[in-house]
C-alpha cells in the first residue's frame, strides 16, 4: 500500500482497548487494577467536587461513618452467630452454589459474546443443588 493511499493521518484513528483474550503484553489482573484504582480515583473526585458544592460537612461525614462501622461490627457479630448453626450453614451452601451457577452462567455468556455467537443460554435452568452434585462426584472419581 502506498502512502498515498491512506486516508487521514494518524491523529484522526481511534484507540481501542486491547483484545481481552490476549495476556501477552500485561497481567490481566494488574490491568484490572490499574483501572479499578482510575475509576477509584475518578469516582472520589467527581465526590470531593459534588460534596463541596452541596454535601454534608466533614463531620456529618465521620458520624456517618461510626454508625456504618458499628452497624458493621454488629453484621459482623451476628453472622459469626449464625454460622455456628448447622442449618444456617446449609442454606448459605445452597445460597453459595445459586451464585456460582449465576456467575458461571454469566461468565459463559460473555465468553459467548467475546467469540461473536451471542448469548449462550440452555434451555433449562441449572439448579444449585445439581452443581453441588456434580462436583461431589468429580471429586469421588
Amino acid at each position: 500500500m502506498s502512502p498515498k493511499q491512506l486516508i487521514g493521518t494518524i491523529e484522526q484513528v481511534e484507540t481501542h482497548q486491547p483484545d481481552p483474550t490476549s495476556y501477552e503484553s500485561e497481567d490481566p489482573w494488574e490491568t484490572a487494577s490499574s483501572d479499578l484504582s482510575s475509576l477509584g480515583d475518578r469516582l472520589r473526585d467527581t465526590y470531593r467536587r459534588v460534596a463541596s458544592e452541596e454535601g454534608p460537612s466533614e463531620d456529618e461525614l465521620k458520624e456517618a461513618f461510626a454508625t456504618l462501622f458499628g452497624a458493621w461490627e454488629q453484621l459482623a457479630a451476628s453472622l459469626s452467630t449464625a454460622l455456628n448453626d448447622p442449618d444456617t450453614r446449609a442454606h448459605l451452601k445452597r445460597a453459595a452454589g445459586s451464585f456460582a451457577a449465576a456467575l458461571g452462567a454469566t461468565i459463559t455468556d460473555l465468553g459467548s459474546e467475546f467469540d461473536g455467537k451471542g448469548p449462550a443460554h440452555s434451555e433449562e435452568p441449572v439448579e444449585p443443588d445439581a452443581v453441588e452434585g456434580e462436583r461431589q462426584a468429580r471429586s469421588v472419581t
